[in-house]
Order: C-alpha cells, then sequence, then structure tokens
C-alpha cells in the first residue's frame, strides 16, 4: 500500500479552510504543515480559528522555510486576504519547485512562470497540478447543438447562498464526505475552479464564456448534466452554485445573482439548500427568503443554513470591495435555536453534528421519509 504524500498548504487563511477540513477528499495526502504570511494573525493557532469553527488539531505555521523539507507536496492556493502573490507566492512556488517538491497551485500564474515551474517539476520527475483561475473565460463551447432541455432523473441537490463567504463549499464537501460514508455514489459539480483535486467538476467554463448568450449557457449545463449522469451513473448529483441571490445593492451586486438563475433554468432541483450571512433574523426572514428563492428560481428551499460571517457594510464601502465580519460558530449555535419553535431547520455547517444531521436529512426527503432530523 503506498503511503500519503506529506502536504503544506500555503497561504492558508478562510479561503482554504473547507480544503483543510476535508484533506480526506483529495486522496492519498496527508495535511502536515499550514502556512499563513506573518501579519495575519494566524501563526500558532488552530487551523479551525481562522473560520471560527470547530479545531482541526493542527497549528497554523508563519514560515515556510520551516516546513518545505519535510513535505513531498506543496498546494499553493488563493486566499481571501490580499497578498502580493509575485513578491510574496512566486518565489516560494520556484523554491518548492527547486527543492524537487510536487505542486499543486489555484493560483493564475504567468505564463513565462508556469512554463519555467512545469520544466523544473518534469525535469526532476515532480508533477506539477495546475487549476487557473481563468482556464477558457473568452471560449465558446460547440459541445452542444440541441435547443430543448433534457431530463434530469437522478436526484438533484442545489447549494445556493445570498452571497459568497457563506460557507457554501463547506456544505458540499460535507455533503459528499457524508454521502459517500453513507454508500451513496455521488456525481458533483462544485462552486469553485479548482474542484476536480477533491474528486469533483469544477463549475464548467463555458459558464464564465463572454462568447456565448446566457440562453446558451443554460442549455449547456443541462447537457452537462445530463452527459455526467450518464457517464457517472451517480445515486445523486449535488451541484454547488457560485455568487449570491440577488444584488445587496447597487454598489454591491453580487454579480446580480446570474449563476443561481440559469443554474434553476437548466436543472430544476429535488432539494435545495440556501445559506444565509450571519445576522439577527427574525422567523420571517427565513419565510421571505423562501418566497424569493421560489418566485425568483421556482423551487422552494428545504433546508438554511447560518454562516458566521456578516456582511461588513462600513468596511466594505470603505475598500470598495465585499468585506466580511468572523464571529465564532458557537454563536450560531445559540442563534438557531431561536427558530426551532417555527419549524425553520437552521444548521451550523461548522458544528459537526449539524453537518452530519443536514445530510441525514437530505437523505430522509430524497427517500420519502417525513422525520427530519433537527439540528442541535
Amino acid at each position: 500500500m503506498n503511503s500519503k504524500e506529506k502536504l503544506l498548504i500555503y497561504p492558508f487563511d478562510i479561503q482554504s479552510s473547507p480544503i483543510v477540513r476535508h484533506t480526506n477528499l483529495m486522496g492519498n495526502y496527508e495535511l502536515t504543515g499550514i502556512v499563513s504570511p506573518n501579519g495575519w494573525g494566524f501563526s500558532s493557532k488552530d487551523a479551525g480559528s481562522v473560520d471560527g469553527g470547530e479545531d482541526i488539531g493542527i497549528n497554523v505555521n508563519s514560515s515556510f522555510n520551516e516546513l518545505i523539507d519535510s513535505v513531498d507536496t506543496v498546494l499553493f492556493m488563493e486566499s481571501y486576504n490580499k497578498l502580493d502573490i509575485k513578491k510574496l507566492v512566486y518565489s516560494k512556488i520556484q523554491v518548492a519547485a527547486d527543492k524537487g517538491k510536487n505542486i499543486i497551485c489555484t493560483l493564475n500564474l504567468e505564463d513565462e512562470l508556469f512554463k519555467e515551474i512545469n520544466e523544473k517539476c518534469m525535469s526532476k520527475g515532480k508533477y506539477f497540478k495546475y487549476f487557473s483561475p481563468s482556464k477558457g473565460l473568452n471560449k465558446g463551447s460547440d459541445t452542444c447543438n440541441l435547443d430543448s432541455l433534457l431530463e434530469i432523473t437522478v436526484p438533484v441537490v442545489f447549494v445556493l447562498g445570498v452571497a459568497e463567504r457563506t460557507h457554501k463549499f463547506e456544505i458540499q464537501l460535507s455533503l459528499r464526505e457524508n454521502l459517500i460514508e453513507a454508500g451513496y455514489k455521488v456525481s458533483q459539480v462544485g462552486s469553485r475552479h479548482y474542484c476536480e483535486m477533491l474528486g469533483i467538476h469544477s463549475f464548467p467554463d463555458f459558464m464564465y464564456s463572454t462568447c456565448l448568450p446566457e440562453t446558451k449557457k443554460i442549455i449547456l449545463f443541462n447537457n452537462y448534466i445530463k452527459k455526467i449522469e450518464i457517464e457517472e451513473q451517480p445515486d445523486i448529483i449535488v451541484i454547488g452554485i457560485p455568487g449570491g441571490l440577488m444584488p445587496f445593492n447597487k454598489e454591491f451586486n453580487n454579480n446580480f445573482g446570474i449563476f443561481a438563475f440559469e443554474i434553476s433554468q437548466a436543472i430544476f432541483p429535488d432539494i435545495a439548500i440556501f445559506s444565509t450571512l450571519y445576522g439577527d433574523y427574525l422567523p420571517i426572514y427565513f419565510e421571505k427568503i423562501s418566497l424569493s428563492i421560489r418566485y425568483k428560481l421556482g423551487f422552494e428551499a428545504d433546508f438554511f443554513n447560518l454562516s458566521n460571517n456578516s456582511f461588513d457594510f462600513k468596511g466594505s464601502q470603505f475598500l470598495k470591495s465585499m468585506q466580511y465580519l468572523t464571529v465564532d460558530s458557537e454563536l450560531v449555535d445559540v442563534k438557531k435555536q431561536n427558530f426551532k419553535k417555527n419549524n425553520i431547520s437552521v444548521t451550523n455547517i461548522l458544528n459537526q453534528e449539524d453537518a452530519k444531521a443536514l445530510t441525514d436529512n437530505v437523505i430522509k426527503k430524497l427517500t420519502g421519509n417525513a422525520d427530519v432530523v433537527p439540528a442541535i
């Protein structure tokens, strides 16, 4: 039996937290090192503190050079925190290549560096897996000449949110892990561009294309899912939807909820899980969100998740980009109790018991069992 490759992740922050919590989905890797740049405030803390969730059991280091010699593979990831990639990351990618490490990269690299790293890895007999965030943005697609939608016969689960930073990706990975553990064959399209390294299809390039009309994208996505259904013959298909549901205001438009609309026209879900930002909500909030989803997208939200990230309006206005504040996930456990008496199922996906209960509820609903397991 082959031993697992020792894995180092850099630069680590909340963006890569779902990967750290579900490294087992990557396959033959053992996470042995996590590094964040000095000044991000994570050094010597448990990696679980970064997203406010439960401890993971591995501390964050601030020294890349201290750990590089003890690992086999380095995963260079995009980060939520702003970072001078050329100044701080490029040199570390070169160091990893020079030291004969396998390299996985989800960052957008300049062509010259890509070629240099690829050649170095090949010369040392190491692999270089590159998941470019900008691949295919201006390409069309000739994979489909149909003008009609095809029926999907396998149960489909949507994971969508009011915005980014609502733990949609964490929900997707938790569902995958728990459904597979329960014995189901899962096909999945994730909401990020590097999902293949987790055994998941990434959100397809053609959906980002500027060369295709939106009507064509809808038909293409429908046919894309049908192709997955035919080739993989899964028990269930999970689809993560990038972006938000609707604009916050004129300045922060959430991409106008375009992806949510297009995918809702391409596929009708059997179950929809909707995740929202942290806030002081009354039960009527979820009723209004449900109505909004029904009238905008044409389906019901079956389950809700309350994230521990809140939208920072003042910070966003000052920095001219969407900013968020993170609270301890235990506050979500307290707040969600307010909705139990109204029979509103609200989950805290960073609570492992809740994550398993959500999967159980998805299975119960799909199998026709009406007894829904309440969140802890």
